[in-house]
């Protein structure tokens, strides 16, 4: 487990696989939302502020991570629920080897949360179509094991 959340960071430390918009390596946005952090940018974020990284990866196609990102997900945003950890979206499709390398098995949606530990990254995940009670309790759980901040 710890080795497949070490190969997706390095993945990212080498700048592979970010979704872009081409020339200006600028991070797509969707018209009507809010800048979302490449994962890249959301990693360095949740390195240096110390917490939590959770990762949604889903597919445009895919009716359940449609349903999670408008409904659990933007709710959970908009009450602060998730004011404690670094937020950020990943295409399966238009990232398919990040994607590979932060999932385990194939099925959508997955919310995904790293945190780093005295002793190393830890994984925590949810497959399929969540309530905010479950995102929430992964979030806790997965905090769990952050060092205590001084």
């Amino acid at each position: 487990m710890l080795h497949v959340a070490t190969l997706a960071l390095v993945f990212v430390l080498n700048g592979s696989g970010l979704a872009s918009d081409g020339d200006s390596g600028k991070p797509l946005v969707v018209a009507g939302e809010p800048e979302q952090l490449t994962y890249e940018a959301a990693y360095r974020k949740a390195q240096e502020e110390k917490k939590p990284l959770v990762v949604l990866v889903g597919a445009d196609w895919c009716p359940a991570c449609k349903t999670m990102k408008s409904d659990t997900i933007a709710s959970m945003k908009q009450s602060g629920e998730l004011k404690e950890v670094v937020y950020t979206q990943l295409d399966k499709d238009a990232n398919p080897e990040l994607a590979d390398q932060v999932m385990q098995g194939k099925m959508l949606p997955q919310l995904v949360v790293f945190c780093e530990s005295d002793s190393g990254w830890k994984r925590f995940s949810l497959t399929g179509m969540q309530t905010q009670r479950r995102v929430k309790d992964l979030i806790r759980k997965a905090s769990e094991v952050l060092p205590q901040r001084r």
